[in-house]
């Protein structure tokens, strides 16, 4: 009897083991694809980041240089384009190495808290860029265009909706990598 109870409990041993050894795996294996989930996301915060720094002196050449626009529409264009920045460089300030090597739960509640931020741009770029068109719309007008005031507001439209379109795709591409990443969090965290 004491030989079958000494056999069960290593074989249960064994089993542990097993199973700690495949939660080792399972775990190498979600933060790989959270790594490269992360550095996604990473690439396009840094793609945005120097787009906006580097929209400040183009800006100035476009608007004020080659178009006589004001001073006032291209520091407006700048701060907006800062505020772009410093909000991307904001929410991305967790999304590096450190992150990987953290408690699973901690790295959940960041990346969740970096979904949100991220998210929540939407409410503050939107209007910011409505407002910036408009006071676009009004330099075009100050210009004098005559005739060609109609089709320049036209092409500018279609280049403001292929821009929205670009920025809503780098966003829901990032907000789909946030979910599959905090998705496999949960599920690792269940079992």
């Amino acid at each position: 009897m004491n030989n079958e109870f000494e056999e069960m409990r290593q074989q249960m041993n064994i089993l542990k083991e097993k199973l700690q050894q495949q939660d080792i795996v399972n775990e190498k294996v979600m933060r790989r694809t959270m790594k490269r989930n992360v550095s996604g996301i990473n690439r396009r915060y840094t793609f945005v980041s120097i787009l906006c720094i580097l929209m400040i002196p183009y800006s100035y050449w476009a608007f004020v240089s080659l178009t006589g626009m004001s001073i006032y529409f291209w520091a407006a264009t700048s701060v907006f384009m800062l505020l772009c920045f410093g909000y991307t460089v904001y929410n991305g300030r967790h999304l590096n190495s450190r992150l990987m090597g953290k408690d699973l739960l901690k790295a959940r509640s960041e990346l969740a808290n970096a979904k949100k931020l991220d998210r929540d741009w939407l409410k503050i770029g939107i209007p910011i860029c409505i407002l910036w068109l408009g006071f676009l719309g009004y330099e075009l007008y100050q210009l004098g265009l005559g005739d060609h005031f109609i089709p320049t507001v036209i092409l500018l439209a279609v280049c403001a909706l292929a821009g929205a379109a670009v920025g809503l795709k780098i966003h829901f591409k990032n907000q789909d990598e946030y979910a599959e990443i905090i998705d496999e969090i949960d599920d690792f965290t269940k079992q």
